[in-house]
């Protein structure tokens, strides 16, 4: 599939100054490497330039290769299918994956921006609603209608995506030809754009048909197995501690219902770190509790009811960690294969970028937890918090800004006419002062 995307002019141009700098760096970088080695009189010292690169050595030349080889703010998408809340529900989360040089630090795989917005589909309504980013994570308060598109293909390749790395942010814009549909706040978000020039691009975006059927990678098996799981939890701990059997609390043994309650206690806790630690490192806290519970040699009925609930979120947890990890380790050592495979066979890109693929597959499960991904309302009270105050002052201090922009360019443009006007005023005394 493929996404309008605009990107801003001026960052645009700020990215394009800032990487011919570090390619100026990274040629000097190479030029003295190649000297030191030249220069070594035998294996001893050659070993001591290798020793001297250190951990660079990776990571200069992933950069050097993206320089030579890469756009500015070169950008590849792919979309997350999730379950919704709520069973009529579904989620889709699309990732814009920007390079950009700006964001490289001293790691070999680090890419810069991967911002997203969230669009949630009901089965039942047909509704459509999209929240975009409004700044370092922070989702939208109030949604996009994008149900007139029927479905999420036709919404992304219908719309603009809008990129601005400077501000973390990445939107969702209506087409011009459906202006008719735009809102109070879409009109605002136009004019908070300013006099701001934006080039446009065609990016591709995997979807996640591409990715569940050429790359068997089941993040939607996953997100519904930590639901799943609470949804049990939840039901297990009404009928423990439910009024409905408070009468029958009594026949039942006091050391069973006290294990009961404890593993309750425990599966909250877990529940807890599956929504708020990043998925990559949750896998050995699900293995260890499952462990547990399944050696144990009298398990109560409880316990027989939750355990199936865990071993599904270990295993489908597993699956993506692993899938994630064999990506990346083919896109480095396995190059060739991993490039001319079946899941770009359908699409243009640059090697680069499907290396980027392979990383940001990656990095999402290191570095974004599972509310942060697709579910913004799960989030803890400092994101909420953030999300509340993004959302309320964003729209207004741009549009300030853009007033303020609008206000300079055109006390600007009448200090010229004057400073014109002045000039042209005193051409003609000049002329015509009298000889002496």
């Amino acid at each position: 599939m493929k996404v309008q995307m605009k990107v801003d002019s001026q960052w645009l141009r700020m990215e394009r100054r800032s990487m011919e700098r570090m390619k100026q760096d990274f040629k000097s970088w190479e030029a003295e490497t190649l000297r030191k080695a030249r220069e070594a009189d035998d294996l001893r010292s050659l070993r001591e330039v290798f020793y001297q690169l250190g951990d660079r050595w990776e990571w200069d030349q992933a950069t050097g290769a993206w320089l030579s080889s890469g756009q500015p703010l070169d950008t590849i998408g792919l979309v997350l299918r999730m379950p919704g809340l709520e069973p009529q529900k579904e989620r889709y989360v699309l990732y814009a994956v920007m390079a950009y040089s700006k964001g490289f630090t001293n790691q070999f795989d680090h890419l810069g921006d991967k911002e997203r917005i969230i669009i949630e589909h009901d089965k039942e309504s047909g509704s459509l609603q999209a929240w975009s980013t409004t700044g370092h994570g922070a989702m939208d308060l109030i949604p996009l209608d994008l149900t007139r598109f029927g479905n999420v293909e036709a919404a992304l390749q219908e719309c603009y995506v809008v990129a601005q790395p400077g501000d973390h942010a990445l939107r969702l814009e209506l087409p011009e030809s459906d202006v008719s549909f735009y809102s109070f706040k879409h009109w605002l978000w136009k004019i908070a754009s300013g006099r701001r020039s934006f080039v446009l691009r065609e990016i591709v975006v995997l979807d996640s048909q591409n990715l569940e059927d050429s790359l068997d990678f089941k993040f939607y098996r996953y997100a519904r197995a930590v639901i799943d799981l609470e949804r049990e939890w939840r039901q297990q701990q009404r009928s423990v501690f439910g009024k409905a059997r408070e009468a029958l609390l009594d026949e039942i043994p006091d050391h069973v219902e006290q294990k009961d309650k404890k593993l309750l206690r425990r599966i909250e806790g877990l529940i807890h770190f599956l929504w708020f630690t990043p998925c990559a490192k949750q896998l050995g806290t699900i293995s260890r509790l499952y462990e547990d519970l399944s050696s144990e040699p009298t398990p109560s009925e409880i316990q027989l009811q939750l355990l199936p609930f865990i071993g599904e979120v270990q295993y489908a947890l597993n699956d993506i960690v692993e899938k994630s990890k064999y990506l990346k380790w083919k896109s480095v050592m396995d190059q060739k294969n991993y490039t001319t495979g079946k899941l770009f066979e359908e699409f243009e890109l640059s090697d680069l970028a499907k290396e980027a693929f392979a990383v940001a597959i990656e990095d999402i499960l290191k570095e974004h937890t599972l509310a942060y991904i697709g579910y913004p309302e799960r989030a803890t009270m400092k994101d909420k918090a953030l999300r509340i105050s993004f959302g309320i002052f964003v729209l207004p201090v741009r549009l300030v800004t853009s007033f303020a922009q609008f206000l300079r360019e055109k006390v600007e443009a009448l200090r010229n006419r004057l400073g014109s006007a002045d000039e042209h005023h005193e051409e003609p005394s000049r002329h015509y002062e009298p000889i002496s």
